[in-house]
């Protein structure tokens, strides 16, 4: 999702607000339906995919409306109340203390704050992030909101979230969107196992990438799409799915890759992937 995309959505989200305002304070499923859980999945979290969000998990201390999930991780609790409607903050602390996660996120939809009780001051003292969707500029709203940004390929953040792990010197793949003629600034490529590889080219990007997958047997079976088209990625010989021969083939492994995209699209195809591989792309660095 676009910036431009994320500012639309908070604007929508307003209109809601002002238009449902009545509704929403007497209704906390309904501001979970049409306030929350649409941020969270702009966000990255996946609302309906258990590995990263899960509603209502019993805790020693009670039951959290979601937890956030990274990587089989928990890294926050949610606490989510009717529009209007204030979070009890000590009960929501108690649920990170009883299961060592950091981070608490109380909101009623509209307002959002984001707590690390890692922190050693008095409770209020440890909001480190808040955002009001209905008092504020859609603009700033979304440059707040990104703080709770999951890895999940649109690479919009300029910081690592709050949430993801410490990462190794380097940049994040995730973060690279190269325009077309942009010079390579970079001459190594490490993967979360630790291994490197060095890099000429942004071909070589895609092709390492490939390598690495391969030997790690992450690879999914070719022939591999390059998009919805007949276009092939990846194939056991170097033909698109019309018989068309690849335009700039390169062998990798027992595998032909088709090369012939800019720089840009490159890194498009490798963060697919990559993601097609299960691999999270911020773990994948470049120095």
């Amino acid at each position: 999702m676009t910036l431009d995309a994320l500012v639309s959505l908070v604007n929508e989200l307003k209109t809601r607000i002002q238009k449902y305002h009545d509704l929403l304070q007497r209704n906390e499923t309904l501001t979970r339906y049409v306030l929350i859980d649409p941020l969270l999945r702009a966000m990255g979290w996946d609302t309906e995919n258990p590995e990263h969000v899960q509603p209502e998990t019993t805790t020693q201390a009670g039951r959290p409306d979601y937890t956030l999930i990274l990587d089989g991780r928990k890294v926050a609790f949610v606490g989510a109340k009717a529009l209007g409607k204030q979070e009890d903050l000590i009960q929501q602390v108690s649920y990170c203390v009883s299961e060592g996660v950091r981070y608490f996120i109380a909101t009623d939809g509209s307002k959002w704050e984001i707590y690390d009780t890692n922190i050693q001051k008095p409770l209020q003292e440890k909001r480190i992030v808040e955002w009001d969707i209905l008092s504020m500029d859609a603009g700033e709203v979304v440059r707040r909101a990104l703080s709770m940004f999951r890895p999940a390929g649109i690479g919009l953040p300029a910081t690592p979230p709050l949430f993801w792990p410490p990462q190794k010197s380097g940049t994040p793949l995730t973060y690279l969107s190269p325009k077309p003629g942009d010079k390579l600034r970079y001459t190594k490529l490490a993967f979360p196992d630790g291994r490197e590889y060095e890099i000429k080219t942004w071909r070589d990007i895609l092709t390492r990438s490939i390598e690495w997958l391969i030997s790690t047997g992450k690879l999914p079976v070719p022939p591999i799409k390059a998009g919805r088209g007949v276009t092939y990625l990846i194939n056991k010989v170097p033909q698109h799915e019309n018989g068309r021969k690849f335009r700039s083939a390169k062998k990798v492994g027992e595998y032909y890759v088709e090369c012939n995209f800019n720089n840009k699209d490159i890194i498009v195809q490798t963060k697919k992937l990559l993601d097609l591989a299960g691999i999270t792309q911020g773990e994948v660095l470049l120095r």
